[in-house]
């Protein structure tokens, strides 16, 4: 992330950083959350998501997910919406790294957005965290920006050891580290289709 440009100068950017946990409200603009949204849609018509339910599963080691939700990788579909979330992105790892800087001297690598719709009664609900298996390991950072606002009460990102719910809220941004200390789930969605985008920062040589 070294001698980029940036939409945003990071170190102007105004975040919330708590527990090593950064959170950029009001980040995404509404317009192109809702291009987002609509795009997965018309993906999800062509039947390319996937049931998330079965991938992922070496994460666990009871081998269950606990899990229902549909994904794409959305850099496979439009390549202009990947790139310009991907600035985006740019921009808030920018913003965490300086808050936290000892990850100045570490080489970040974020490619793959991942795109993801979770209906009513479904979630992540098992305990997890990003880099429990040998295949992960090389995660650094978890990112999630969220495309819609949820009502109280539902879908929230938890944190088990943090003691915290993060309710999702349209063009919001949220990092965390993808090592154990940051233990999560997604809680159920009740009412209405839930959408984000995510995906992880990779230690690279």
């Amino acid at each position: 992330m070294n001698n980029e440009n940036f939409i945003f100068p990071p170190e102007q950017m105004v975040g919330e950083f708590d527990d090593f946990i950064g959170v950029w409200k009001n980040f995404i603009p509404k317009q192109l959350c809702k291009e987002l949204i609509d795009k997965v849609d018309e993906i999800q018509k062509t039947s390319a998501l996937i049931n998330d339910g079965e991938t992922g599963k070496e994460q666990f080691a009871n081998g269950r997910m606990g899990r229902h939700d549909y994904a794409c990788v959305l850099n496979h579909y439009d390549v202009h919406l990947s790139n310009t979330i991907n600035d985006y992105l740019k921009c808030c790892l920018k913003s965490y790294c300086l808050e936290y800087n000892q990850l100045l001297s570490v080489k970040l690598m974020s490619y793959a957005v991942k795109a993801q719709k979770t209906p009513p009664g479904g979630g992540y609900h098992e305990w997890h965290y990003e880099n429990a298996s040998f295949t992960a390991a090389s995660r650094e950072l978890v990112w999630t920006m969220y495309l819609n606002t949820m009502p109280e009460g539902e879908a929230e990102t938890e944190f088990l050891y943090q003691r915290r719910r993060i309710k999702p809220e349209c063009g919001m941004v949220v990092i965390w580290p993808a090592g154990l200390t940051h233990v999560h789930k997604g809680n159920t969605v009740f009412t209405e289709d839930k959408y984000i985008l995510t995906g992880w920062a990779h230690k690279v040589q």
